[in-house]
């Protein structure tokens, strides 16, 4: 196996370990050595594509441990593999049991320009999910990755490590904790049931809805979406070309599964002020949409934009036969946007909550507050 580093060679230890059914060759990097203790017969590895069922397995194991579904399936992996800047032999590492099964897996995503918030996450198997040694050793990995990509941010700006946990996922949340993490955010996911009528959207004076022509709006739409994101915590704004970029790529990896009749513009005239984009299923569950990105541009709020969108949103998944729709927002939305879900007939069906670390100290790039 070859693997580029920038410092040049370095030297490898190698272990064999007899797995059941299998040979495995453990490989790993010695400034990257393991630090904490794993059961005998483990052992750490990059992951490869071979990989992708068994990340799959391990992560709806642990949904499936809490709420009862699969929230993972090959193709999310294979769209979060195939993102700008992700290098497989280096941004995940496995660690694999003694039958050669996904015990646990850590994450560094690169984020690009700013480099302001790095995600750093690690997911464990229930079965696993109380050995601290496990957690901490991947979240140990995790930071030591992330750690590499702070240089990369301007000198001045303030670089933080971030994770989502789920509110019940007390040995997650234990972990993060240990390690040095703070919770800093809670985020609800919101959920309607269409058994009965939407009501209908009502649009402002000169504002319509339609569909998207991705060739002529994409570019419309991320601006929009810096811009509107612009007031939401914890948002670090990019630069245009980069986002832009990244989002080709993203609906380019979805391939078949993206759905341009459910991105949903209003618009006056010619102009895009607000947006709603879905995604027609959530996993393999083709009974439930997602609303994947609501925002609507800051001149044009508080004239029921939103609540429009929402509501012309869930007519059309009614409309398709669909029996819920599902998002994620802030629970201390900085626009007061709970107001508005909550109007539009949604409710709160779970939380998470988002931790942080200070990597290095300077300007701080997130929105934390609004401008007065």
């Amino acid at each position: 196996m070859n693997v580029k580093r920038s410092c040049g060679d370095i030297l490898w230890q190698v272990e064999e370990t007899k797995l059941k059914n299998q040979e495995a060759y453990v490989r790993t990097p010695v400034r990257e050595m393991w630090t904490h203790p794993l059961p005998s017969g483990w052992g750490v590895r990059a992951a490869t594509r071979d990989d992708v069922a068994g990340i799959v397995e391990m992560m709806n194991a642990r949904t499936q441990a809490f709420y009862g579904e699969n929230q993972s399936t090959p193709h999310d992996v294979e769209v979060w593999w195939s993102s700008p800047r992700f290098e497989l032999e280096k941004d995940v590492r496995l660690v694999l049991d003694r039958r050669g099964s996904v015990a646990g897996l850590a994450s560094v995503d690169n984020p690009g320009e700013p480099y302001a918030r790095i995600d750093c996450s690690a997911v464990v198997h229930p079965q696993y999910a109380d050995l601290a040694d496990l957690w901490d050793g991947l979240y140990a990995w995790g930071l030591r990755r992330t750690r590499e990509l702070v240089p990369l941010a301007a000198p001045e700006i303030r670089v933080s490590a971030e994770c989502i946990a789920m509110s019940e996922d007390g040995a997650r949340r234990a972990a993060l904790e240990r390690a040095g993490f703070a919770a800093v955010r809670v985020a609800n996911h919101m959920g309607i049931a269409l058994a009965a009528p939407i009501p209908v959207a009502e649009w402002p004076e000169r504002v319509s809805v339609r569909t998207v022509d991705l060739e002529r709006d994409l570019p419309a739409i991320v601006r929009l979406f810096l811009e509107s994101w612009r007031d939401h915590w914890g948002f670090v704004g990019r630069p245009f070309d980069q986002a832009l970029a990244d989002w080709r790529a993203g609906i380019e990896a979805d391939g078949d599964r993206f759905d341009a009749t459910l991105w949903f513009l209003a618009v006056e005239g010619h102009e895009v002020v607000g947006i709603s984009l879905c995604n027609p299923h959530i996993a393999d569950d083709a009974t439930r949409g997602y609303v994947q990105g609501l925002g609507v541009r800051p001149a044009w709020r508080k004239r029921g934009v939103a609540l429009a969108l929402l509501r012309h949103t869930f007519a059309e998944f009614r409309r398709r036969g669909y029996a819920g729709v599902e998002l994620d927002m802030d629970s201390q939305n900085l626009t007061g946007a709970l107001r508005v879900y909550e109007r539009a007939g949604m409710h709160v069906m779970r939380q998470s909550v988002s931790y942080e670390m200070e990597l290095r100290a300077g300007i701080d790039l997130a929105t934390r507050g609004l401008e007065t």
